[in-house]
Parts: structure tokens; sequence; C-alpha cells
């Protein structure tokens, strides 16, 4: 009697279709969130550059949670 120790098994291949469209919909997420983030940051920079040129004398009650010169 005589035991085999070779295991035979078929390779997959690492890039299959699956993984490539779960990669490319992690990247594309990414890529949508990234612009998002970018015409948020160019607005804040747009106000901060607008607020400082201009004498604004208005004032502002904001007593939110948000707000980081509250407290």
């Amino acid at each position: 009697m005589s035991f085999s120790t070779n295991y035979s098994f078929r390779e997959s291949s690492i890039f299959d279709i699956r993984t490539l469209i779960e990669a490319l919909r992690i990247i594309i997420i990414n890529a949508i969130l990234a612009v998002i983030f970018l015409f948020l940051i160019m607005e804040e920079i747009d106000w901060t550059l607008f607020s400082s040129r201009e004498n604004i004398t208005d004032i502002t009650i904001d007593k939110t949670s948000w707000n980081i010169n509250f407290f």
C-alpha cells in the first residue's frame, strides 16, 4: 500500500474578472471622493481669500456644535 503525498489543484489566476471589477470600483469611488474634497478645499480657499481682502464688518453669531470659535 502506498500513499500519495502529492496534492493536485488547479492554479487560479490572481487577476480574475471579479478582483479586477472590485479594484476598479474602489478606484472610481476614491476618485469621486477626491474630486468632491478638491472642490470643497477650493471653495474654502476662495472664501478665505475673499474674506481677507474685504473689510467685512458683519457680526455672525454661530452657536452650533461645529463652530471652532465658539469655545
